[in-house]
């Protein structure tokens, strides 16, 4: 188990890392940058978070005025530094807690209350970012941000988490929350599965955060699809195509950059990885008796060192 164990520290200091540009574990895993642990990921959590759904039909405008911050610092801040709580949208009625970069960069790293557009999009249709997508500036409604992770100046309105950190809750029974950038944002999206890619044309299925043992798996939206088969570099955990996943370059026999894509793998086929280099293993996901229910099979191919 010793060496096994090995792969999953590595394949966790991976994932912890190579969602750069898109997500990060919501706490740590044991596993620093540049430096093996003796801890692997342990997933957290049920495959039971619900509540009420959220209303449709309202068509979108663009959101054009920048805030002055209305609230006060607070210690509990949902997961992100800053002005207001994500989890609770505490901002005045007509404001909504959302996540910027108080640095002028291009992801978030902090919250702040900004005005709500005068005729919002809701959670699931399409959105404009007047600005960069760090600014926070959009015009979907409270409780959702316009998840334009590639800066193109439009995207889908995702919604946020409810609840709390350790028990997250989405508007809709088939939604998970993930865990992305560094501080945390916590959003919702669908659930899927690995080894079915059961996703949405344009998005693609990968873990609710970035480490090995995650508890679920979500319909991601597809970024830099210039690359994405096994073997090619990657720089973010939706960054390579459906069935594939960037994971720590060291755990492949090809990849020559600090992050590659590898291939979901079945536990009950592991001769599958052999198909792509025959050093390959198919991992387990989850450590033994730790694997969420349906998903006990799931497998990613990499190196056993």
């Amino acid at each position: 188990m010793g060496r096994l164990t090995r792969t999953l520290v590595h394949l966790s200091t991976f994932a912890g890392l190579a969602v750069l540009l898109v997500g990060c574990s919501r706490e740590p895993k044991g596993t620093t940058a540049g430096i093996e642990t003796t801890s692997t990921a342990t997933p957290t959590g049920s495959d039971s978070e619900t509540s009420t759904g959220n209303p449709t039909g309202a068509t979108t405008s663009t959101a054009t005025s920048e805030p002055t911050p209305t609230t006060t610092m607070k210690d509990d801040i949902g997961g992100i530094g800053g002005q207001c709580n994500l989890f609770a949208q505490d901002c005045p009625p007509d404001q909504k807690c959302t996540a910027w970069n108080e640095d002028g960069g291009p992801f978030p790293n902090g919250t702040r209350c900004v005005p709500v557009d005068l005729n919002p999009a809701l959670p699931g249709e399409d959105c404009l970012v007047p600005g960069k997508f760090g600014d926070g500036i959009d015009n979907c409604d409270k409780g959702s941000i316009c998840l334009d992770l590639e800066n193109t100046g439009k995207a889908t309105c995702v919604a946020y988490c409810t609840g709390t950190m350790d028990a997250p809750v989405c508007p809709h029974a088939e939604d998970r929350c993930a865990f992305l950038f560094e501080p945390t944002v916590p959003v919702c999206f669908s659930k899927c599965d690995p080894l079915l890619q059961d996703c949405s044309p344009g998005e693609t299925c990968v873990p609710n955060e970035a480490a090995l043992g995650a508890p679920h798996f979500v319909c991601m939206p597809r970024v830099f699809p210039q690359l994405g088969k096994y073997g090619d570099s990657c720089y973010a955990l939706s960054g390579c195509d459906p069935g594939n996943l960037c994971i720590f370059g060291e755990n492949l026999p090809s990849c020559k950059t600090p992050y590659c894509c590898s291939v979901w793998c079945d536990l009950d086929s592991p001769d599958s990885c052999k198909e792509f280099d025959e050093t390959l293993s198919c991992v387990p996901w989850f450590e033994p008796g730790a694997a969420t229910p349906g998903y006990e099979n799931v497998g990613i191919c990499g190196i056993m060192l």
